[in-house]
């Protein structure tokens, strides 16, 4: 029974099936059939791919509870489908008849691939076959300059280390073929001063030649060092670590956005561990690790004056937040299975202890009186999550990490879900104990960027990038802003900026650079 199955366009590839064998394959012309033996057969799929990996033909033998499937790829072809007439079997060889279909609306370079169930198990090791791909209406197209030569051909001319997988399509032109391929946010090798470009290359598919490319620098140069704080349009807190005397010194510095500036507030031969704005802009809250051993300071901006914190013994302190402008909580975990609330009062420049949790404290926030906490575990994810008003009753709401108000009735957070190795976000209501979850984004990172918006960062399972999603969690709506090349972003959203630290990829480079990044010009793609 002829078997047609007309292909609409498909982006993706074919997922790659286990226990499989590769067998050598051979076009042949249509000839008299004599002495084949039929084999029935089911097409179970059968898409056209722009992968572009392998332009040659070949055929992959699965073998597994007993049935044989072919994972059929025919070469490169210009057609809007291929239709499978018959498979026949004579002595060890595997004839598959097939014809291109040409529509005029659809027809485009791709390679067609197919996975078809034999009715019958082959006898015998699968390797032991030869198979015959015998194209009745057609020849694959044959390019002496495949995707891949291209590509290295490209890396090496224009100095460029890709961090992202290109866009890559296949052109006709008249009697030759084009490659065209698209990079969105790589880093240019030449000129690490604005080294994130957008590129976009056209090449001779059949002489390798470049015959046109098209530059454009999506990102200025702002400093070297790692960011740990943003006011949008206002400031970049971050800390640079430099090496003298074979002692490394962690500077912190502020960076004025408006005038473009940079001022050093603090210096320290001990490691910078976190540092944050309080709420009012006027000062940064920061602390120092020095092996293990914590210190916690208060350093007025405006004033320049800087005030140790720590309460005495204890000197483990990793977490912090400013409630608001007055009042920084700090958690010290300096005993096992228990852990201190503190609060420090800028107005009265005291410390006080609120409370003693039975537990060890990884990461918390705070809204009101309520404080939200995740309990360490450091052999999981996904921690214990609790909510508090007096650090005596407990409620789990569930488990998860990176815990934060987004109001004072709602509390985000994330959730591996270990088995599809990914990150869903949940947001849960307090007044009400519900949750509900974004279910269809692989929430890699996230930022409050409005009262009741949120911009989060999606691992892109494709390839290796990331997409930046603008949620509204009233509306329940999401998004795309932009495709970024880093999973830590901080947003300017009246300008469609991004602020990223970024180390270069190149051999053995421990630089961290920052820059801002013009996300207008980071292409989104097309679905």
């Amino acid at each position: 029974m002829k078997k047609i199955v007309l292909l609409t366009f498909v982006t993706f590839l074919i997922i790659t099936l286990t226990a499989c064998s590769t067998n050598k394959i051979t076009e042949l012309e249509p000839a008299e059939e004599t002495n084949e033996e039929i084999l029935g057969f089911k097409i179970e799929k059968i898409l056209l791919s722009k992968g572009y990996q392998t332009l040659e033909p070949k055929v992959e033998t699965i073998t597994k509870d007993n049935k044989t499937k072919l994972s059929i790829s025919f070469g490169l072809i210009e057609c809007s489908g291929v239709t499978i007439d018959k498979i026949t079997k004579k002595n060890n060889e595997i004839n598959i008849y097939t014809n291109r279909l040409l529509e005029d609306d659809k027809t485009q370079l791709a390679i067609p691939q197919a996975t078809v169930l034999l009715d019958k198990i082959l006898d015998g090791k699968t390797d032991n076959y030869k198979f015959n791909i015998i194209n009745k209406n057609y020849s694959p197209i044959e390019l002496k300059f495949g995707k891949t030569e291209i590509l290295n051909n490209i890396y090496a001319q224009f100095k460029i280390a890709p961090n992202s997988i290109p866009d890559v399509s296949l052109i006709r032109q008249k009697d030759s073929f084009v490659w065209n391929i698209v990079f969105n946010g790589i880093f240019d090798r030449g000129n690490l001063q604005a080294p994130l470009i957008n590129l976009n290359v056209k090449a001779d598919a059949l002489t390798g030649e470049i015959i046109d490319s098209d530059k454009d620098i999506v990102s200025d140069y702002i400093d070297d060092g790692m960011i740990l704080d943003y006011i949008p349009k206002k400031y970049l807190l971050y800390k640079q670590e430099n090496l003298n005397n074979n002692e490394t010194i962690d500077v912190l510095w502020l960076y004025d956005l408006e005038k473009k500036e940079k001022h050093q507030i603090y210096e320290t031969n001990h490691s910078i561990y976190l540092s944050k704005f309080s709420p009012d802009h006027k000062n940064i809250s920061l602390i120092e690790n020095d092996n293990g051993v914590t210190n916690i300071y208060l350093i007025n901006i405006g004033k320049k004056v800087i005030h140790k914190i720590t309460p005495v013994g204890h000197s483990h302190t990793w977490n912090m937040e400013w409630k608001n402008a007055n009042n920084l909580y700090f958690i010290d975990n300096s005993s096992k299975g228990s852990s201190i609330v503190f609060l420090y009062s800028i107005k009265d420049n005291n410390v006080d202890e609120i409370y003693k949790i039975p537990k060890n404290i990884s990461s918390f926030d705070i809204e009101d009186d309520l404080l939200v906490l995740t309990e360490y575990d450091d052999k999981k994810i996904n921690k214990a999550i609790f909510i508090t008003e007096d650090g005596v009753s407990f409620d789990k709401i569930d488990i998860g990490h990176n815990i934060s108000f987004l109001d004072k009735n709602t509390i985000v957070y994330l959730k591996n879900i270990s088995d599809k190795n990914e990150d869903k976000l949940f947001l849960y209501n307090v007044k009400d104990k519900k949750m509900k979850t974004q279910t269809d984004i692989n929430v890699i990172n996230y930022l409050q960027i409005k009262p009741e918006v949120l911009l989060l960062i999606e691992k892109n399972s494709c390839e290796n990038d990331y997409k930046l999603l603008y949620y509204n969690t009233a509306k329940d709506k999401v998004r795309e802003i932009a495709r970024i090349n880093n999973e830590k972003i901080y947003y300017d959203e009246e300008l469609n900026k991004g602020y990223i630290s970024l180390s270069p990829p190149l051999e053995n480079s421990k630089r961290h650079i920052i820059y801002s990044i013009d996300l207008n010009k980071m292409k989104i793609k097309d679905k």
